[in-house]
């Protein structure tokens, strides 16, 4: 509520004096995942909290906190798909931290990291809407890095595969608004590529190819 409200200085403090608990809990029964998880899910509420405030470097601290306890989880029941969702959008935050701290390689990984775990769940289960849709946002964001890093030919063939499976999902649910705006996103940015790929042919600069 706090944060929805915008009084991030109030969710802060609630988030730490829930972790404060949790971590006790976890600490005195290692062995209990529901308390592992809801430590690993009070550290991501705070790190998104200090993202936020942009305390990048308190984020990123935070997040760190979650990784080891999520791998852990995960390793300890690989069918547990909840688990590895999990990991999966633990490499995915910290990837988002690493960007905006212009941290380019650190995000890279951690993005290809998260769709390392992200593919072999749509493999497993293809009707998971979520699941492919998740896929879709991590190949958007590996697209990001690319597009920072000024390879723009790999960025566009990322984006070409995120859009693909958007257009699956739009064609199968039409009245679904977010995937409609996420499919929207992606032709925009495919869009603005080949504007710029016309633009350099145009001033007579060979276009790049990778």
């Amino acid at each position: 509520m706090q944060q929805a409200q915008g009084d991030l200085e109030g969710a802060l403090k609630s988030y730490q004096d829930s972790l404060g608990i949790k971590g006790k809990l976890a600490k005195s029964d290692p062995g209990n995942v529901a308390w592992q998880g809801g430590l690993a899910a009070s550290y991501g509420s705070i790190g998104e909290v200090q993202k936020a405030q942009g305390d990048l470097a308190g984020s990123r601290q935070s997040y760190n906190m979650v990784l080891p306890i999520m791998a852990r989880l995960a390793k300890s029941n690989p069918s547990n798909v909840g688990w590895q969702g999990g990991l999966a959008e633990a490499y995915y935050k910290i990837g988002d931290v690493q960007v905006a701290q212009g941290d380019l390689a650190g995000a890279l990984k951690s993005y290809q990291d998260s769709r390392a775990i992200i593919e072999p769940l749509v493999k497993s289960d293809p009707s998971n809407a979520g699941w492919q849709s998740g896929l879709a946002m991590t190949l958007s964001k590996l697209a990001d890095v690319h597009m920072l890093s000024g390879d723009k030919a790999r960025a566009r063939d990322y984006l070409r595969q995120g859009r693909a499976i958007m257009a699956r999902l739009t064609k199968l649910s039409p009245d679904n608004a977010q995937w409609k705006e996420d499919l929207a996103g992606f032709d925009a940015q495919i869009a603005e590529l080949d504007r710029s790929a016309g633009q350099t042919r145009a001033s007579g600069r060979p276009a790049k190819h990778k």
